[in-house]
């Protein structure tokens, strides 16, 4: 099937007789080197109204025109469909949602960064309809009485937990938790808050989880295919019994927030063990918490399904199957350094061979292999471990 080949604005708006093509060259002609969209200077020269531009990119992008001052489309608008504080953020508006899918009326086609993060943060597919940001914003504000003024569920932050935590926060924020904390009631909504966070992230194949604490707010942060998304921002009275959860979940010690701490969380998600890295940091708002997903399935992937090209898979094979000699794999955090180096530990690990690892952290358990985990306070360094390794007569050596 032939592809269809969509109209430029301009050439849309002559069409509708806005402006003349005469008009258009002129424009073009003062566009180049301003940074600005060809629709921007045809308004701020004054030679189309906002309205007919917002037709004319409806009809460029297939989208539906949304006349917010027709009553027959402003009372379709339902603002309990959307949190509040997005509706105000973004200047988007909620119409219906039907079988997981939420129609929301935007003021611009091309901010497709905006639509990712709305999809993230309402956690459901969204289809869109145009209208023009004057008349969004004319809309919310008239609305800002009757809009609500909580999240609603579809947020992680419920009024719930909001009444919950000024319970506990009126009892002091800095008192010392133990592991009470799972049976006083009045903490539950935060382990429930907690727990989704987690598991939300899990079953959207994150690799971490980032709990930020900043001046108004705490921002929580999942990475996916090497990108940092909003998830969400919690209330700032919520900062001190979310990490303190986190740090209780992780062993480490929760009265201590001067030094990096790291600890490990397991869960069954899904019915499967999840392990989590965490490490602690001090902050200048607070502690920021970053919780390393490490699932059993990602290092049994295969190198095929790597993503390796067939010339390049060919060479990796070759190179791991050499009787001696150092493979090196290197990148940053998250790149895929143990993915790639325990898949090709899969394939080498066989009875007949001797495979020991140094690694701090361990961050899989292989059957079959002998895995040491640094601990440099004890002396158990890298060097140490290396020097005892050879006494062992391994065939492969991993150090990680």
């Amino acid at each position: 099937m032939a592809r269809k080949i969509r109209k430029k604005l301009g050439e849309l708006l002559i069409e509708a007789g806005v402006i003349t093509p005469a008009q258009l060259e002129s424009t073009l002609s003062q566009s180049k080197g301003s940074g600005k969209r060809l629709g921007e200077l045809l308004m701020d020269s004054g030679l189309v109204k906002e309205e007919d531009l917002t037709k004319a990119l409806a009809e460029q992008y297939g989208m539906e025109y949304f006349n917010l001052e027709r009553p027959e489309f402003s009372s379709r608008i339902d603002m309990k469909l959307v949190p509040d504080e997005i509706v105000k953020k973004h200047y988007v508006l909620p119409v219906s949602k039907t079988a997981g899918r939420l129609k929301l009326v935007v003021h611009d086609p091309m901010d497709l960064e905006l639509l990712d993060l709305l999809r993230f943060r309402l956690n459901c597919e969204v289809d869109t309809v145009l209208a023009s940001r004057t008349q969004i914003k004319k809309f919310v504000d008239g609305a800002g009485g009757a809009a609500k003024s909580q999240l609603s569920t579809s947020s992680l932050v419920t009024d719930s937990i909001d009444k919950s935590v000024d319970r506990s926060m009126d009892k002091s924020v800095d008192r010392s938790v133990d592991s009470s904390i799972d049976q006083d009631a009045e903490e539950a909504p935060i382990i429930r808050l907690c727990q989704r966070i987690i598991i939300e992230a899990v079953r959207g194949r994150a690799s971490d989880i980032h709990i930020e604490p900043k001046k108004d707010g705490v921002v929580v942060r999942y990475r996916i295919d090497g990108v940092c998304h909003v998830r969400d921002t919690l209330p700032k009275k919520m900062q001190a019994p979310v990490l303190a959860r986190l740090k209780l979940m992780a062993g480490v010690n929760i009265s201590e927030r001067r030094i990096p701490q790291d600890g490990r969380i397991k869960l069954m998600v899904d019915g499967t063990a999840i392990d989590f890295r965490v490490s602690a940091c001090p902050a200048y708002h607070g502690e920021s918490i970053v919780l390393r997903i490490l699932r059993p399935d990602s290092v049994r992937i295969g190198l095929v399904n790597l993503g390796f090209e067939a010339d390049q898979l060919d060479g990796f094979n070759r190179i791991i199957r050499r009787p001696n000699g150092i493979f090196l794999v290197t990148g940053p955090t998250g790149s895929g350094k143990t993915t790639t180096l325990y898949s090709a530990l899969d394939i080498l690990n066989r009875p007949d061979k001797k495979i020991i690892t140094a690694e701090d952290p361990v961050e899989y358990n292989f059957n079959g292999i002998n895995q040491v985990q640094v601990r440099e306070a004890i002396g158990l360094t890298f060097g140490a471990i290396l020097r005892s390794m050879l006494r062992q007569a391994p065939n492969i050596v991993l150090i990680g």
